[in-house]
């Protein structure tokens, strides 16, 4: 399942991933676990990393440039982008609705049938 949330500044992470942990923990009953994430500042600021701390959560982080050690993110990033860029470019649609198009791709991407899920679909 893929999940996107939008934001304008960087320092919305922390209130973010606050109501994505609330979500997953409310509608899947599943514990978040472990986070990983590369050494940005924004998910290192002391108050996301004592909520960390305070339930358990393991925060792993990558190595400085060294996209390779996040892989499947990199991959997801860029499947998203690549259907972006071609409903964009086919549809002549003009950059400005760039952020819907990747919230329609995201919202197709979890209803499509996944060879992972037995060809079921994510949602």
């Amino acid at each position: 399942m893929t999940w996107l949330y939008t934001m304008r500044h960087k320092s919305d992470v922390r209130n973010i991933f606050l109501i994505f942990y609330r979500m997953v923990c409310t509608q899947f009953s599943l514990p978040v676990k472990i986070i990983r994430s590369y050494n940005g500042g924004e998910y290192l600021n002391s108050e996301l990393l004592s909520f960390f701390e305070n339930n358990g959560i393991l925060h792993e982080t990558t190595c400085p440039r060294t996209p390779q050690q996040n892989g499947v993110v990199e991959r997801k990033n860029r499947h998203i982008l690549e259907i972006t860029g071609a409903l964009l470019i086919g549809a002549h649609v003009p950059q400005h609705y760039w952020i819907d198009v990747v919230t329609y791709v995201v919202y197709l991407i979890n209803r499509m049938p996944s060879q992972v899920l037995s060809f079921s679909t994510p949602l």
